[in-house]
């Protein structure tokens, strides 16, 4: 086929011909930007995740001033339960006030001093504390669950509870503890 031949064909079927030719030209076009459609979905569903994103920040950030609140309420009744290590003589009337709620005797209670590898590590830390106390069995399992439940956070390390003949009391206990109450070094 030549050129004169195409152009009288073209002439005869002119329909024909625009259709063929737009096709041709929409496979080229379709060709050369193939591979921008991966380009374009890939930016479309990027767009669209952050839009997802965006309206559940709008979404929940409704009651974010009463959350806010809530949790500064949170965080000052937390700073009001931390133990400072410094004070001492405070941080020991919390256990003479469980002595007398419970109607046990304290026979030992030391504050030991924070291991050097936790300062610094973290804003909080645990404060040592090795504590004994006699009475009976009722007394010293209240005095624990006054502790355990008490209005600073604490962690056992350790807890031994021995029978013991103190005073001629036939149910006397002796409770020792190794605790640990959460404050700020």
């Amino acid at each position: 086929m030549n050129a004169t031949s195409l152009i009288t064909a073209a002439k005869k079927q002119p329909i024909g011909a625009i259709c063929g030719a737009v096709c041709l030209i929409c496979a080229v076009l379709l060709y050369i930007r193939g591979d921008k459609i991966d380009e374009s979905q890939a930016m479309y569903d990027a767009k669209a995740a952050e839009a997802a994103r965006i309206m559940a920040n709008v979404r929940n950030s409704a009651k974010l001033p009463e959350q806010l609140v809530e949790i500064q309420a949170y965080a000052k009744d937390l700073e009001s339960r931390l133990v400072v290590a410094g004070r001492l003589a405070v941080n020991l009337q919390y256990f003479y006030k469980l002595e007398a709620e419970n109607e046990v005797k304290l026979v030992d209670i030391r504050q030991n001093s924070i291991p050097t590898n936790k300062i610094g590590k973290s804003l909080y830390t645990g404060v040592p504390y090795a504590v004994s106390v006699q009475g009976s069995y009722k007394q010293v399992i209240s005095f624990l669950a006054r502790l355990e439940g008490g209005r600073h956070f604490c962690h056992f390390t350790n807890v031994s509870l021995n029978k013991s003949q103190v005073g001629g009391v036939p149910d006397a206990m002796t409770l020792t503890l190794g605790i640990e109450l959460l404050g700020t070094p």
